[in-house]
């Protein structure tokens, strides 16, 4: 099944870049000046180059290129000018040719994934490459075509981003000491063993996104948020979303919202029956809003004292790889091909992320594993990335719709679980936060500005999408900026009215959120109640099924 999802896959993303390249080939006789144009700088460049005489940089994060041969030696040189010379050229080219918007994003993702691709380091005239091989007088080559070999048998789509037994889950990640008080088909809902003697009344609830397992937001205690929010005096619990089969293809946004409601009421049961913190991550963030505008509509709004959103796209107008390559002829594939098998599978999901940044997560280990003949250097949030699950049928049509429609820009457009959601009418207080490298969920895209009602604060990160959430509370280098959102107020004035702060976001966060979780009480020595008794240790069943 994998190879053909990916030979599927592959011939829906041909049919879109054919219908792109189309869009191309039809400009050359209107706007046959400007290829002519960029076609003649490209050329000069490259003689440049060729000649010894062009010094284009390199991206000062590009980390590719630090061997001192790719300055010293002449060809190693003159390859790397004329690479970077055609990346520049194209972009400019893309940039000012007049084609719609839609092939002219597809094709920008292509120019980034080719251009990844025909990097000179992938070459083996790479020079740490060629240092390794004589190093070891051979033996590298030898280990990397035993790596090869190994993965090909295996199947496996690309480099492994990490040995599979470099860490343990509920060892090595996700330790926090906690109980399962509650598993339904769905899910399961973890309480965490409060640190300190007291804690603040109102708990926390975390919805974690169902396309990765939840324990990114505890993954190692020095970058655990579950941790740092328990020693801050805050009762925590977690949902674990299990990992669906066939028979759960029609679970969706109706099945997900109802299980966030239903985790909900247990957490308030179980701490006094009032109000609950609430707090969504990414796509888990969508569910908690969809949740919110539920419970806003059925006059049930005050269950919740407060709701924070890290890195949730609240505006689906994303410019992002992912949504570019997805187009028309993919998106039908799609949709086909889920309800054929039940499900998006875990492969497809893992690849579709690393293609994102090919140059970081399927060349550097492809050169790593094959060319140097190492194994994967073990890190913790690479080993927590290709842990993915799948999705149920269902559930990605609705991400679908959502991402196609934008229906938070047209209150009462949505509709789930038979109420039609309109968070403007939201007055919970509300904490958001985007990150300023984000490649999947763009800062713009987590900004609320008058998508959501009551009072608002936004933060920004200084990291990207991962690296905002498990950057630890001491990560050095780290800033952030905050402040509250108006109607009124885009992005880019709200980012020129707050100047960085050193520190870490979660500080902030922190405080904002015991702000609103009322008064400190003796922090529960037995987890659970006589309703719902602790079922297993944490991190539960759900976490390990495959």
């Amino acid at each position: 099944m994998p190879e053909s999802s990916a030979h599927n896959a592959a011939a829906a993303l041909a049919g879109d870049l054919a219908d792109s390249l189309l869009a191309v080939l039809r400009t050359l006789p209107d706007q046959t000046s400007h290829h002519a144009r960029y076609l003649g700088h490209f050329a000069v460049q490259l003689a440049k180059a060729v000649q010894g005489n062009s010094a284009l940089p390199v991206p000062p994060r590009d980390r590719r290129f630090d061997h001192c041969a790719w300055q010293t030696n002449p060809v190693l040189r003159r390859t790397l000018q004329g690479w970077l010379g055609w990346q520049v050229h194209y972009r400019q080219w893309l940039d000012d040719l007049d084609i719609p918007e839609p092939d002219r994003a597809r094709l920008r993702q292509l120019g980034d994934m080719l251009s990844a691709t025909l990097a000179p380091s992938n070459s083996p005239a790479n020079p740490v490459f060629i240092d390794r091989l004589r190093h070891t007088r051979g033996a590298s080559l030898c280990r990397g075509t035993r790596n090869l070999l190994t993965d090909l048998v295996l199947r496996r789509p690309a480099a492994p981003l990490c040995a599979d037994d470099a860490f343990l889950v509920g060892r090595d990640l996700a330790s926090t000491p906690g109980q399962v008080i509650m598993r339904e088909p769905l899910f399961e809902l973890l309480q965490y063993q409060p640190t300190t003697a007291q804690a603040h009344q109102r708990a926390l609830l975390m919805v974690p996104p169902p396309l990765n397992r939840f324990y990114l937001l505890d993954l190692t205690e020095s970058s655990s948020l579950v941790r740092h929010a328990l020693d801050q005096g805050l009762q925590v619990f977690m949902i674990s979303w299990r990992n669906p089969d066939p028979e759960h293809r029609n679970w969706g946004f109706n099945q997900y919202v109802s299980a966030c409601d239903q985790a909900l009421r247990v957490v308030s049961q179980l701490t006094g029956n009032g109000p609950v913190n609430l707090m969504g991550v990414c796509a888990g963030g969508l569910l908690a809003l969809l949740m919110q505008g539920v419970l806003q509509s059925r006059g049930q709004s005050k269950r919740i004292c407060s709701a924070s959103y890290l890195v949730t796209p609240i505006d689906a107008r994303m410019d992002t790889g992912l949504l570019r390559m997805l187009g028309p002829a993919a998106r039908q594939r799609l949709r086909s091909r889920l309800w054929h098998h039940g499900f998006l599978p875990a492969s497809d999901i893992a690849r579709a992320f690393s293609w994102q940044r090919p140059e970081e997560f399927v060349w550097a280990q492809a050169v790593e594993r094959y060319a140097l003949g190492q194994d994967p250097r073990p890190r913790d949030v690479l080993s927590w990335s290709q842990d993915c699950t799948r999705l149920p049928a269902r559930l990605v049509e609705d991400f679908l719709d959502y991402f196609e429609r934008d229906p938070f820009a047209r209150p009462g457009s949505l509709v789930v679980q038979g109420q039609a959601i309109d968070l403007r009418a939201v007055s919970t207080p509300s904490w958001h936060l985007g990150a300023q490298h984000d490649h999947i969920v763009p800062c713009a895209n987590s900004f609320p500005m008058r998508r959501m009602g009551g009072e608002k604060t936004f933060v920004q990160s200084h990291s990207g999408h991962i690296q905002s959430l498990v950057n630890p509370l001491d990560h050095p280098g780290a800033w952030f900026r905050a402040g509250t959102v108006t109607d009124n107020s885009p992005i880019t004035s709200w980012l020129h009215q707050h100047a960085p702060l050193q520190g870490s976001w979660r500080s902030h966060w922190s405080d904002w959120t015991k702000a609103h979780s009322g008064p400190l009480v003796p922090a529960p020595a037995i987890l659970g109640n006589p309703d719902f008794p602790p079922l297993q240790a944490a991190p539960g069943r759900y976490v390990h099924k495959s």
